[in-house]
C-alpha cells in the first residue's frame, strides 16, 4: 500500500497576498476545495481510498499501489493548476510500513513532503512575464482575460486582473453560501450576504468618513494549544484517552490495528466541529451587542471568517467587535472542547485530568486601507506572544492580546510590539468568572477584570456600582501615557537620566490624578494607561456591560439558510 499527502502550502500568503477583502473570502474557499478535488480524483480513477487525514487544505488517503498514487497526486494538483491559479498544492507519496498505516507513515510522508518541498519551484513560475503583455493592476503578474463564466462581475471583467484575481473574485461569490451556513440564519444582520457589498463597507473607496464606511477594522488569528503536540506523539495522546471513551469517540478499540487512523480522523472532525460552533456561538453574541449598539451605520454584522482550518482561525472584523469577538471565541471553544469526550483528554491538565482544550487569539487592530496580509504578520506575532504567556501555567489557559496599529508607516512585527512591551500589560489571561472587585490592571490580568477595569476608566461605573462618576480624567491619562512613552524610547537611546526623569513626571501626575479621581488606585497604577485607553476606545458600551454575554440570547445550532429568502450566488456577483 501507498500512502498520499497532498497539501495547500502557504495558505496564508495565498490568502492575504491581495489587498482586497474579497479576493481573500475567494481564496479562503479555493482552499476548501481540496477535499473534493481528491474524492473527484479517485471515483474518476476508479480507487477504493482508506482516509487518514481530512483537515482543511491537506488530505491522507492510502491506495494500493504506486500507480495509483502517482495517478491521484497527478489529478488533483492538474486541477488545482486549472482552477485555483496562484495557489501551491503538491502532493507526495510513501510506501507504508503495513495494511495498516502507522506513526512510521506518517513520519514518512512529512519527511517526503519536507524533501519535495526543497525542490520545487515558485509557484510564480506558471506566469511568466513577457515585454508585450500587459501588466495586472493588482499585482506583478500579467494582466489575463475576462474568464467568461456566467455570473463574473461586470466590474471586473473591464479591470486588467491577473488570472489568480479573477478566479478569487469569482469564488467569492461561491463562498457567501458557505459563510452564511457558519453563521445563525434567524437575525436580521446576514453575515456576508453579498461579498462585494461588505468588501466596500470594510474597504470604502472613499475617506473614513464615507456612509456605511469603518475607520478601523482588525485581523484575528487564534490558534489553539496543544493540537500539533497531538500530531506530533499521536501514540502517546490515544494513551490518554480511557478506553471507553476512546471507543465511543472512535469507534474502535485502542488496540485495533487500524485504531490510529481512525484517531486521526476524529480528532480532524471532532476539533472542526468545535471550531465552527464556538465560531457561530462567538457571531451570535456580537450580534446581540451590536443591536444594543445600533449606529445605523451598517445593516449587516462585519465578522467575516477567512479561514477555518483544524484549529487555526482567521477572522476579519470591524475594530469595536474585535476583542469582544476573540474573547466570546475562546470562551465558547474551551467551552465546546471540554464536552467532547475525545478532545476533552487531549487539553494540558495534570495526571492526565479531562478539562478543555485552550487557544491564543492575537489582535491587530488597523486602518481599513492597511495591507491585510501585513495585519495578519502582526496578529500571527501577537498570537506568539499570547501561547509564551498561556503555555507558562499549569495546566496552560486561553489568552488574548492585540495591537492599535494606525500609523501607515509599515514596520516590523518584532520591533514594533518590542518597543511597546515596556508599555503594556498585555496579553491577558481569558478567565472564566465574573470580575470580582479590582485590585488593579496588573500584568495579565484575566480578561473579565479588564473590562472591569475599562468601565471603571471610562465612569461607566464607581466602585461600589451605585455612585457614577465621570470616569478618569482622559487629558491626565494622554499626559501620563505620552511621558511614559517618551521614558521609553529615552531608554532605547541610552539616556537614563531623561528616562528616570519622564517616569517621575508620569508618577506625579498619577498621584495628581488620585485626588480628583479616588478610584484611581483601582486601575493598576501608571502602568496601565496604555491598555485602558485604547480598550476605552475598542471595547462597545454593550460589551462592557456584559462582557460574558450572559443577556444575550443562547447560542443555538443554526438552521439551513432558505434559498427562497436568499439570494443567488449571480445575485450576489452582480
Amino acid at each position: 500500500m501507498h500512502a498520499v499527502l497532498i497539501d495547500v502550502n502557504s495558505k496564508q500568503r495565498f490568502i492575504f497576498e491581495s489587498p482586497r477583502l474579497r479576493e481573500n473570502i475567494g481564496a479562503s474557499h479555493q482552499i476548501t476545495l481540496l477535499e473534493e478535488w481528491v474524492e473527484d480524483a479517485l471515483q474518476r480513477l476508479g480507487i477504493n481510498p482508506s482516509w487518514v487525514s481530512r483537515s482543511s487544505g491537506r488530505v491522507i488517503v492510502t491506495v494500493d499501489d504506486e500507480t495509483q498514487a502517482r495517478s491521484v497526486v497527478r489529478e488533483v494538483t492538474l486541477r488545482a493548476l486549472a482552477e485555483a491559479p496562484g495557489m501551491d498544492v503538491s502532493g507526495v507519496h510513501a510506501r507504508t510500513s503495513s495494511e495498516h498505516f502507522g506513526a512510521a507513515d506518517l513520519r514518512a510522508l512529512n519527511e517526503a513532503a519536507a524533501e519535495y518541498a526543497l525542490q520545487r519551484p515558485p509557484t510564480d513560475g506558471r506566469f511568466s512575464r513577457m515585454p508585450f503583455l500587459a501588466g495586472a493592476r493588482d499585482s506583478a503578474l500579467p494582466a489575463a482575460p475576462p474568464l467568461g463564466r456566467t455570473g463574473e462581475p461586470a466590474a471586473d471583467t473591464k479591470e486588467p486582473c491577473s488570472l489568480p484575481s479573477r478566479v478569487k473574485r469569482y469564488e467569492a461569490g461561491t463562498a457567501r453560501s458557505h459563510l452564511l451556513g457558519l453563521a445563525p440564519t434567524d437575525e436580521d444582520e446576514k453575515l456576508a450576504g453579498n461579498p462585494t457589498r461588505l468588501e466596500r463597507m470594510l474597504q470604502p473607496d472613499k475617506g473614513d468618513d464615507s456612509p456605511g464606511g469603518l475607520s478601523r477594522i482588525a485581523i484575528i488569528h487564534i490558534d489553539g494549544n496543544g493540537v500539533g503536540a497531538i500530531m506530533r506523539d499521536l501514540a502517546a495522546a490515544m494513551h490518554r484517552i480511557p478506553p471507553a471513551d476512546f471507543e465511543q469517540a472512535v469507534e474502535c478499540g485502542p488496540d485495533d490495528a487500524d485504531a490510529l487512523r481512525e484517531f486521526i480522523l476524529a480528532v480532524n472532525k471532532n476539533v472542526d466541529h468545535a471550531v465552527e460552533k464556538a465560531f457561530r456561538q462567538a457571531w451570535r453574541d456580537i450580534a446581540g451587542w451590536a443591536r444594543k449598539d445600533a449606529d445605523g451605520k451598517y445593516r449587516v454584522i462585519p465578522v467575516v471568517p477567512v479561514l477555518l482550518g483544524g484549529d487555526d482561525v482567521t477572522v476579519i472584523t470591524s475594530g469595536e467587535h474585535a476583542l469582544p469577538f476573540a474573547a466570546a471565541y475562546l470562551r465558547h471553544y474551551e467551552r465546546t472542547t471540554a464536552e467532547d469526550p475525545l478532545l476533552k483528554h487531549l487539553g494540558d491538565h495534570p495526571d492526565d485530568r479531562p478539562g478543555p482544550m485552550t487557544a491564543a487569539a492575537g489582535v491587530a487592530v488597523v486602518r481599513f486601507k492597511f495591507p491585510f496580509h501585513l495585519a495578519y504578520d502582526l496578529a500571527e506575532r501577537l498570537v506568539d506572544e499570547a501561547k509564551e504567556v498561556g503555555r507558562a501555567g499549569s495546566p496552560s489557559v486561553s489568552t488574548l492580546t492585540y495591537h492599535v496599529l494606525l500609523d501607515t508607516t509599515v514596520l516590523d512585527a518584532e520591533e514594533l510590539l518590542a518597543a511597546y512591551g515596556r508599555l503594556s500589560n498585555r496579553p491577558f489571561v481569558l478567565g472564566t468568572d465574573a470580575a470580582e472587585p479590582s485590585q488593579g490592571l496588573t500584568r495579565h490580568a484575566a480578561w473579565p477584570e479588564v473590562c472591569e477595569q475599562v468601565r471603571l476608566f471610562t465612569g461607566e461605573i464607581s466602585q461600589n456600582d451605585e455612585d457614577r462618576q465621570a470616569g478618569f480624567p482622559r487629558t491626565r491619562a494622554a499626559r501620563i501615557r505620552a511621558m511614559l512613552s517618551d521614558a521609553a524610547q529615552a531608554e532605547l537611546a541610552g539616556s537614563t537620566a531623561e528616562h528616570d526623569r519622564l517616569l517621575e513626571q508620569a508618577e506625579d501626575e498619577w498621584r495628581n490624578a488620585e485626588a480628583s479621581f479616588p478610584d484611581a488606585k483601582s486601575l493598576g497604577g501608571k502602568e496601565a494607561v496604555f491598555d485602558l485607553m485604547d480598550l476605552a476606545e475598542l471595547l462597545p458600551h454593550s460589551y462592557l456591560n456584559d462582557p460574558l454575554g450572559t443577556a444575550s440570547t443562547p447560542p443555538s445550532e443554526p438552521e439551513e439558510p432558505s434559498t427562497s429568502d436568499s439570494p443567488t450566488v449571480e445575485e450576489d456577483r452582480a
